[in-house]
């Protein structure tokens, strides 16, 4: 009998998802802790993010499954063991996610951080003209799970959506514009909202620079919840003090957490979470876990593919 421990904040149902998903394995649930080697030293599958220094000595190993659907720190860490099969959690995160970056967007263009600010001051205050979502042009920066789920809810709302991505196929009937990476700088040109969810990788690392900042035209709202190394702190300071961006949200920073002394902080057009829109904070984002980690369950015990499969590079 396969042995699986999981790692991940289950409720009693979920437990049980995953328990009927085999007849095969047996569950070990230890939730959200590090394990030591001692704990985990008979498993065969591990569901959740536990550290690669630990999975490397696991002799039995075959399988781990990742509650994130980005794989940093595994697929790109040279002692994660190849021999061992790795999926992540794709398609669990794009609710959660792009109803934040909806809420981030629509907070910045009908200045309610002013407004707040002013209820504080018990100040009663016109903040004049606003932005609408309707018949804006939104450029989305990958379309994966976040930027599909974004893209459909924008689209529905009025605006007309291009989508970049590393190779184009079929468009998405909510997709206005399919582009590669090529065509970043000439859509930036159009763009009244910019929307980022593109993993790290060493072809994302700061493709938001000079270069990338001398073809915005529209003063966007710019929004990143990929990952920080996205664009150089320096260049975000610098657009949204030359109201070369007029706002932007961001729950992703470089470095992770931003210091206490960063002038980020202090700048009254960017919105910062704590890379806090993902995770288990929606119920609905767990649950989506739960069903990606009992079909591969299932799939693993029954020599079926694995969904989410990561590609390593050689």
């Amino acid at each position: 009998m396969k042995k699986i421990y999981t790692f991940i904040p289950l409720k009693k149902e979920h437990k049980k998802i995953l328990e009927n998903s085999s007849s095969n394995c047996e569950c070990i649930h230890l939730g959200l802790i590090k394990p030591t080697l001692e704990q985990v030293k008979d498993a065969n599958v591990i569901i959740g993010n536990i550290p690669v220094d630990i999975l490397k000595n696991i002799p039995n190993l075959e399988f781990v499954q990742l509650n994130s659907a980005g794989t940093n720190g595994y697929s790109d860490n040279p002692d994660f063991p190849k021999n061992v099969t790795l999926a992540n959690a794709s398609g669990a995160y794009g609710v959660a996610i792009s109803e934040c970056i909806l809420a981030g967007i629509l907070t910045l263009m009908k200045h309610i951080p002013s407004y707040i600010q002013n209820q504080s001051n018990h100040e009663w205050k016109d903040e004049g003209k606003v932005k609408s979502i309707y018949n804006s042009h939104i450029l989305v920066l990958g379309l994966g799970d976040i930027g599909k789920e974004f893209s459909k809810r924008a689209y529905a709302m009025g605006a007309h959506i291009t989508g970049i991505k590393r190779n184009i196929n079929e468009k998405p009937d909510y997709i206005d514009k399919l582009c590669t990476m090529d065509s970043l700088y000439e859509e930036l040109e159009k763009a009244d909202i910019i929307v980022s969810s593109l993993p790290g990788s060493t072809s994302t690392y700061h493709l938001f620079d000079e270069e990338a900042l001398s073809h915005v035209r529209k003063q966007p709202i710019f929004v990143n919840v990929g990952r920080g190394s996205l664009i150089d702190s320096s260049v975000l300071k610098k657009a949204l003090k030359e109201n070369i961006f007029s706002g932007a949200y961001i729950d992703v920073t470089d470095p992770e957490p931003l210091p206490k002394e960063d002038e980020l902080w202090n700048l009254n057009n960017l919105i910062i979470t704590p890379h806090v829109t993902g995770g288990y904070h929606l119920e609905e984002t767990l649950n989506r876990i739960v069903q990606i980690s009992a079909t591969n369950i299932q799939n693993y015990c029954e020599g079926k593919e694995i969904i989410n499969k990561v590609k390593f590079e050689d």
